[in-house]
Order: C-alpha cells, then sequence, then structure tokens
C-alpha cells in the first residue's frame, strides 16, 4: 500500500535552519535543530547547499530547501509573473488538459535574460546548487511558470522529466530542476508528489497520454509499491531540486486556491542536445551567475516573449505530448511556431 507522507518530515527528523546573516545572502552563518513541523522558521538563506542536504538529494532524487526565498522576494517573483504579458497572451500560453477535463497553463523560455525572473535563476544560490548536484558547470535549459488556477483541475501524470527530455534529444539523464513555491501548495490545490529514491530505477519508457507524456504504468504501479509516495506541501518561498530521473506527479486543483510555481531546468555543459532540429529543439544557454542580492536590487523587471525566447502555444503544446513520435512527421521548429502565431 502506497504510503502518502507529509513532506515537512524527513525520516521522523525535521530540519528547520536558523541563520546569522552579515551581507546579504553571503557569508550566512546557518546551524540546524530538530524542530517540530509546525515551527518551522523561514528566514534561511544561504548561497549553497549544505553536505547533508546533497547527501539526501542523491539518496532521494530531490531535497526540499526550506524559506530559500524571503518573503519580500516571492512577493517580487509573484509580482513579475502576474504582471508580464507573455504570460498571459495566448500566442505564448501553453494549456495542457488532464483526463478529467481540467487544464494546467505554462509559460516556458531558453534565455534566462536580465529581468526579475532571469536574476532568481542565475543567482548564485540556484546555479552554485546546480554545479554541485550535477557535477560541473551547467547551462540553463528552460525555464517556466506552472500555475493552477482555482476549480482548473489540471494534474500531470506520473513521469521522470528525463521521459520527457530522452526524446528531446539529451544522451545523458545529467539534468536537474529547481522548483520554487510561489503560491502555498498543499494536496487540495495540486502539490508536487514525488516517489522517494525512484530515481534508481533508470529510465522507463514514457508514453503520450492525452496533452502530455506519461511513465509506463505498469512500472508506475510497481515504483508506488516500492517507494514512499511523499506530498511536498510548500510554503511560498520554499525550494525543491529534483533529479530528471525522479517520478513525480501533481494532482489537480479543485480547491479555491491558485497554486503558482516557477521552475529551472539545468544540464551539464557536455549534454547539448545531440540533434538541435525541429519542435523537441529548445537551445540551452550560457549561464552567466549574479549575486543572490541583486533579485531584490534590480527590483521589478519584466522581458518581453522575443528576448526570453519563448516556446508559442502551439508547439509548446506538441512538444508536451511529444505528437510527431507517434505520426512521424517532422513538426515545425519553435522559431517557425512562432512565426505562425
Amino acid at each position: 500500500m502506497t504510503q502518502i507522507i507529509n513532506a515537512w518530515l524527513l525520516q521522523g527528523t525535521y530540519l528547520a535552519f536558523i541563520c546569522t546573516l552579515n551581507q546579504g545572502y553571503v557569508g550566512a552563518n546557518c546551524y540546524h535543530q530538530e524542530r517540530e513541523p509546525q515551527t518551522l522558521d523561514h528566514t534561511c538563506h544561504n548561497s549553497q547547499l549544505s553536505p547533508d542536504q546533497v547527501m539526501g538529494y542523491r539518496r532521494d532524487g530531490f531535497v526540499t530547501v526550506r524559506g530559500m526565498l524571503t518573503a519580500a522576494e516571492v512577493a517580487l517573483i509573484r509580482e513579475a509573473i502576474e504582471k508580464d504579458a507573455s504570460f498571459h497572451s495566448d500566442d505564448t500560453t501553453i494549456r495542457l488538459a488532464d483526463d478529467s477535463g481540467g487544464a494546467t497553463r505554462l509559460n516556458l523560455w531558453s534565455n534566462p535574460g536580465n529581468g526579475t525572473l532571469g536574476m532568481l535563476t542565475r543567482s548564485r544560490r540556484v546555479v552554485s546548487s546546480m554545479r554541485t548536484l550535477l557535477g560541473g558547470e551547467v547551462l540553463h535549459y528552460h525555464s517556466k511558470t506552472l500555475i493552477k488556477e482555482p476549480h482548473a483541475g489540471g494534474k500531470w501524470n506520473w513521469h521522470q522529466d528525463y521521459g520527457y527530455w530522452y526524446k528531446d534529444y539529451f544522451l545523458l539523464p545529467k539534468l536537474a530542476t529547481v522548483y520554487f513555491a510561489i503560491d502555498k501548495q498543499t494536496a487540495e490545490n495540486g502539490a508536487l508528489a514525488v516517489l522517494n529514491g525512484s530515481h534508481e530505477l533508470g529510465r522507463i519508457d514514457h508514453w503520450t497520454k492525452g496533452d502530455q507524456q506519461g511513465a509506463d504504468l505498469e512500472r508506475v504501479a510497481l515504483a508506488r509499491a516500492r517507494y514512499a509516495e511523499l506530498q511536498l506541501e510548500l510554503a511560498p518561498g520554499d525550494a525543491v531540486f529534483f533529479d530528471s530521473l525522479l517520478l513525480h506527479t501533481s494532482p489537480g486543483n479543485f480547491s479555491p486556491l491558485r497554486r503558482m510555481a516557477f521552475a529551472s531546468a539545468f544540464t551539464v555543459v557536455d549534454n547539448e542536445q545531440f540533434r538541435r532540429t525541429g519542435i523537441q529543439y529548445i537551445p540551452c544557454w550560457k549561464v552567466d551567475e549574479v549575486d543572490d542580492a541583486l533579485l531584490i536590487a534590480n527590483g521589478l523587471s519584466i522581458e518581453d516573449a522575443a528576448s526570453k525566447v519563448m516556446l508559442g502555444a502551439q508547439v509548446g503544446k506538441a512538444a508536451a505530448a511529444k505528437q510527431w513520435t507517434n505520426t512521424g512527421d517532422e513538426p515545425p521548429t519553435a522559431m517557425e511556431d512562432t512565426a505562425m502565431n
């Protein structure tokens, strides 16, 4: 029987981080102690993952970092997403239907850029962590917003990110994602759920299911019997780093509360796609790391769709379902799709 575990707990021990901040995030002096879940302290900010966090990522396929963003940073990111016209345009907003009649919406782009969202993607706390987790210099693959509106459903099938990205011609699964909760995330509004340690399975075959890919259902069922299922209930500002082989899902949002998240995916520099044509090609981007403090220092800054190198809605929906893998047709490139829109 699948065990659903609230991810406030990690093997019965809750680690809350207490910080003494010196100059911004640089030099933050942190220690941790056991705490009850309800006494979570969201004041710890550090540009480096601890050895225990890195060890947990290797073992479990993910690590949750509580309070990685301050309340002010969360508010700024939320404002940047809500006020970005490209995230509300039919030309660049990808809507994916689920099997219950609901839908989730996302926007996806290649160039992290110099705007507010780019300052977070390129921040030392993100880039340095990715270097550590992936074992070398990194490239930005893409960033995206992931929004489930109230009462909109929007279930994501059980999948591995590498189930998608293998078909995008990445030879190695040396990719990882950092996922930031911008709104509070609970089981009711569609929080992430993961199979703890399931990255050790390696790549599982994925098939088109509706507007998405989904992992082989027989293997998912066997994996759910073997690995603990963790519901990642997140507060605004919490972050999850996860391996591209980790099996994960999220239920639909049937609550009155929106679920907004922001995520950035990275790979190592010697793992760019070995084919760079067609709809499946989303260019990787060189990362110019910036200090964490620049997110707040630069204030609100929004870049347009062309600057971000965004996927068009049509090409994005086809890419999510990997439609050409069923038909054998070579799809239009992202640039051609943008022109059509």
